[in-house]
């Protein structure tokens, strides 16, 4: 849709020569980033049930980012221009975590760049990079191996028209990667038995998962073994209720009361995207902390925004309560329809309906005020 849009302009239109070469080059490396994206996600078309294309929405709300392209600028910070700040990262993570760990966890690691240097600066036995958006992992499986990936990055606030469009070639410094699995699963519902690993490492994840910290926190415990080390690195931006919105003293007070006890804490300014395509860059407070496994946590339960048979319409829908009940109140507000003719009241309605259903008519009273309260009054 942005290609068609761009490629029909007015050629009539009181565009600079130069404003218009320049849409022109937007548009080009609009549809060969639509064609690479496409092409990476091949495998997710291999014998897929056809249905599914009009069961689960092709492409964002208006005005939204694809989900699937959430982390495509990250492909080029961490496999292209940003060695630098993915070397902090890692300098600021790595020194937290058990020396020769036998398993440790990435929770939401996007391309998988910092499970990587992870797992060559610790030498765990087992590395696990876990994140809900395939395209990056496809892409990064593909440096893995050696190969290199020519991508167009689509800079923000270019520093130049000849930088609308910068085509550039992804590359995985060599160094070992065996132990090192990139998996596609929730890190909220993470794959793994509990007490099974030795470190979960949280970078720039704890404040937009999509659960509380409280939950986040619970679930992070219940993977670890007794000892296990959790380290965080991130800042705290919480969509979420106010209430919610924690500083960092309460996620340390949270970590607290889902068993964890903190062994170290500060924080750093780091730059964040420093692009040398970009103007748009910044720089962000990052919280740092380490916590130790003492006690199991609380169960809870890490539910997501939406019921998982409603994000994935090929589940199977449970029978709730809420679905009962809601059943019920379909055959009531059915019965109430029917019975609506501009002449009966709602006592008249109450004293049909008790005599068609063997109920008390005051019980029905009580039900037809407050569902009719809730009705426009026009």
């Amino acid at each position: 849709m942005r290609v068609n849009a761009l490629r029909q302009q007015d050629p009539a239109s009181d565009l600079l020569p130069r404003t218009r070469k320049r849409v022109a080059r937007l548009a080009e490396g609009l549809a060969a980033h639509f064609e690479k994206v496409k092409a990476f996600c091949q495998p997710l078309t291999v014998e897929a049930d056809p249905f599914a294309s009009e069961a689960i929405p092709p492409r964002a709300e208006p005005g939204q980012q694809a989900a699937i392209l959430e982390c495509y600028e990250h492909l080029f910070r961490d496999w292209a221009w940003g060695t630098a700040e993915c070397e902090t990262t890692a300098g600021l993570i790595a020194p937290l975590l058990p020396e020769k760990p036998a398993r440790v966890a990435v929770f939401g690691a996007g391309t998988g760049r910092l499970a990587v240097d992870i797992h060559r600066q610790r030498a765990p036995e087992q590395t696990f990079a876990l994140d809900v958006n395939p395209f990056p992992f496809f892409v990064t499986a593909r440096l893995l191996t050696g190969d290199t990936v020519e991508l167009p990055d689509l800079p923000t606030d270019p520093n130049s028209d000849e930088l609308v469009v910068v085509n550039e070639t992804l590359s995985c410094p060599p160094g070992v990667t065996e132990g090192l699995s990139l998996l596609f699963a929730d890190a909220l519902r993470p794959p793994f038995a509990a007490g099974s690993l030795d470190a979960v490492v949280t970078s720039w994840f704890i404040d937009v998962a999509q659960a509380d910290v409280f939950k986040t926190a619970a679930v992070i415990n219940r993977v670890l073994r007794p000892g296990g080390v959790w380290v965080n690195l991130g800042p705290l931006r919480f969509h979420a209720d106010q209430s919610r919105t924690y500083t960092i003293e309460e996620v340390l007070d949270v970590a607290g009361a889902c068993g964890f006890e903190i062994v170290s804490r500060d924080s750093h300014q780091l730059p964040y995207f420093h692009s040398p395509s970009s103007g748009n860059w910044r720089s962000h407070r990052v919280f740092r902390f380490a916590a130790q496994k003492r006690e199991e946590a609380p169960a809870m339960e890490a539910a997501g925004p939406l019921p998982p048979w409603v994000t994935n319409p090929f589940l199977p829908i449970p029978v709730a309560p809420a679905m009962v009940a809601l059943g019920r109140m379909s055959v009531f507000t059915a019965g109430v329809l029917t019975l609506i003719d501009g002449e009966r009241s709602i006592v008249d309605l109450a004293r049909q309906m008790g005599q068609s259903w063997n109920v008390d008519p005051s019980t029905l009273h009580d039900q037809l005020r407050a569902f009719f309260a809730q009705l426009p009054s026009s």
